[in-house]
Parts: structure tokens; sequence; C-alpha cells
């Protein structure tokens, strides 16, 4: 089987990032990491725009079908009041369901301190990135574009390479509270 992602892009209005960031780290992460088939979770930061999503959240799943589990939809339909009012106000919100295509059975790096995140409506098999810790493949079920490459870095100061064909190419950096 292989393993599933679950990738969200969000951002807050800017008066409201300090309530955003206390609600996803005290609420919202120990709800998902208390859901059966997820196996962690992850958040990143990039300084972008306004507007252009901000924050991204990795959750590594046993399978993309966890996403579909009645512990998963019974906290996704029954949100807490916080989290309608955290995700309601939100000026960005992106969400892919994804099926890791390659490496099947891969974790996170554990040292990896920034993400490199390329989609594109087309695979990305011929995308070389030699300076990666790991390179990770996924087909999204859910969300557009549908192929995503998530290449995990040592280093937090990367730049963006130019991908011929990607819709998405940012570098995110560890999110720290």
């Amino acid at each position: 089987m292989k393993r599933g992602l679950l990738l969200t892009m969000t951002e807050p209005p800017p008066e409201m990032a300090e309530e955003f960031n206390a609600w996803y780290d005290g609420e919202h992460l120990p709800e998902r990491l208390a859901i059966p088939g997820f196996r962690s979770a992850r958040r990143w930061v990039a300084d972008l725009a306004p507007g252009e999503g901000r924050y991204l959240a990795t959750y590594e799943l046993d399978a993309e079908a966890v996403l579909s589990s009645p512990e998963y939809l019974a906290r996704f339909q029954g949100a807490t009041p916080w989290t309608r009012r955290c995700l309601g106000s939100a000026v960005v919100f992106r969400r892919w369901a994804c099926e890791q295509a390659q490496p099947g059975d891969a974790d996170p790096h554990p040292l990896a301190r920034a993400l490199l995140v390329v989609a594109s409506d087309a695979p990305l098999d011929g995308l070389a990135l030699p300076a990666a810790l790991q390179v990770r493949r996924f087909t999204a079920s859910a969300g557009t574009p549908r192929h995503l490459v998530l290449a995990e870095l040592s280093w937090q100061h990367a730049r963006p390479p130019s991908v011929s064909g990607a819709t998405l190419v940012r570098v995110y950096r560890a999110y720290e509270a």
C-alpha cells in the first residue's frame, strides 16, 4: 500500500496571524494527529507576497484512504468553532489529497529544514534535484495541479529553481512556533 499525504496551503489575514498559529499548533495539529492513520505532521512557512499562501502543512498518512475514514470525516465535517473561525477567515486555503508515487513508502527526511514544492499538471518525472536530501513524488486525487514533487532540503535559504512546465515552485522553511 502506498503512503498518503495531505498537503494544505493557508494564509490568515495579517491581523489574525497570532490567533491562527495558536489554533494550528494548539488545537488543529493535535486533533489531526489523534486520527488513526495520521503518521506525522509538519508546518512550513515562506516569505511571500500577501495572498500567495504563506503557510504549508504536510500530513503524512498510512494511505490516502485515511482521508475517507469515519474518524477523519467526523473531524472534517464536525469542525470546532475555532477551526471554523480560523479557516473561514483564511485569505488562502488550498488542499491536496495525494498518494505517494515515488518512493512509495518513504518517510520525510528527519534532517529536512526546508521544503521545495513543485506542482504541475503533467508528471515531473525528469526533475533532477541532486542537492535534495530526498525527493518524493505525489499524485493528487483532490487539488490542482495534480502532480507534486516535494524535495526535502537541509538548508533554509534555498532559492526556488526554474522548472519548465511547473505552475507552482516555492521553497518553504521549517516553521518554528
